[in-house]
């Protein structure tokens, strides 16, 4: 491949691989170049390059031209985010580029941080992955974080996250009866059509952070350990 000529050169990439719903976007400064959302059919190892190379070329970029990388470290799917993060890091190395991890909560709230904002990550089972965050002091800062991810049973989520918030994420109807049953008033949701994670916002929040560096340094955030099945003691 030919090597990116200098006006090419300086784009950002951002990569979401936490759940079924993918997520690649591309920026050059503040500027989107492209973004792309699909719903995986088969699995990331087979979808996920293929979505980074048309995102590349609908903004007019070879890989090259790749400055760093942020991608969503999780909570989320264990095999999606394995993939994302190993495909970001093998990227990142190859291109002697720095690297970010985001946390998918983070990343959920930061469009919708009018006040205090929960997302939430449905584990299933009446339990669920969820933090707090509010926007930073200065306006342009990075967000605040109110109540640090966390695992907790919706009872719980629904007594401990902050008054009078902006839900997000992932929200059934056993975590709004539990709202309910706490007696919670003025909390509001985003609406399904925004909410939404992108990955443009990894990006914006790994600058806000001062997130890039190592790549070997990053890994995937588990909330819980993954469902690996412990090793059999040998026979008689």
């Amino acid at each position: 491949m030919a090597e990116a000529p200098a006006g090419q050169r300086g784009i950002d990439l951002g990569i979401d691989t936490a759940s079924r719903e993918a997520s690649v976007a591309v920026l050059r400064g503040d500027e989107v170049l492209a973004e792309r959302q699909w719903t995986l059919e088969t699995t990331y190892s087979q979808e996920l390059l293929a979505g980074i190379d048309a995102a590349l070329r609908e903004a007019g970029a070879p890989r090259d031209a790749i400055a760093s990388i942020a991608v969503d470290a999780g909570p989320g799917g264990y095999t999606g985010l394995r993939t994302g993060v190993a495909t970001a890091q093998g990227l990142a190395l190859a291109l002697e580029a720095p690297l970010a991890a985001v946390s998918r909560l983070e990343a959920a709230a930061f469009p919708h941080l009018d006040r205090a904002t929960v997302a939430v990550h449905d584990l299933g089972r009446g339990r669920a992955a969820w933090a707090a965050y509010t926007a930073g002091p200065g306006g342009t800062d990075a967000p605040v974080t109110l109540v640090e991810p966390r695992i907790d049973g919706f009872d719980e989520c629904a007594a401990l996250a902050p008054p009078a918030a902006i839900w997000c994420g992932e929200l059934s109807e056993e975590l709004r009866a539990a709202r309910e049953a706490a007696g919670r008033r003025g909390d509001t949701e985003v609406a399904a059509a925004r909410n939404v994670r992108r990955a443009s916002d990894l990006v914006r929040l790994a600058r806000l952070h001062g997130a890039y560096g190592d790549p070997a340094a990053v890994d995937v955030v588990y909330l819980r350990p993954p469902p690996i099945t412990a090793p059999r003691e040998p026979g008689p």
